[in-house]
């Protein structure tokens, strides 16, 4: 429950903040980032996909805190993010692992 009403506020941060041009809840898309765990095959659904202002384009997770494998799935985002932006043809990505939507909003306020 705790991390719906995260997910909430963060969505409220994505709906009003001026950087964002627009944003989805990755749900249902088809998005999702491979990773391995002691040797598992996985796959890491995150939360939000963003798209600022700027056109850079931000995988979002909202975590109230970081537990389980969370560190293992920021680590295969980064990961993804990096391989995508060397191919070049899909735009700037970012990943972020977030606590608080107030994190949220800040990264947002300093985003170009």
């Amino acid at each position: 429950m705790v991390t719906k009403k995260l997910e909430q506020s963060a969505a409220y941060c994505l709906d009003t903040h001026r950087q964002v041009r627009a944003w989805v809840k990755n749900d249902h898309l088809g998005f999702v980032v491979p990773y391995r765990k002691d040797g598992t095959k996985r796959n890491y659904l995150p939360d939000f996909i963003v798209e600022l202002v700027s056109g850079e384009k931000l995988v979002v997770e909202i975590k109230g805190q970081v537990i389980d494998d969370a560190l293992v799935k920021e680590a295969a985002a980064k990961r993804w993010c990096e391989a995508v932006n060397r191919d070049s043809r899909y735009g700037r990505w970012s990943y972020y692992l977030m606590k608080h939507p107030a994190d949220l909003m800040q990264m947002l306020d300093q985003a170009n």
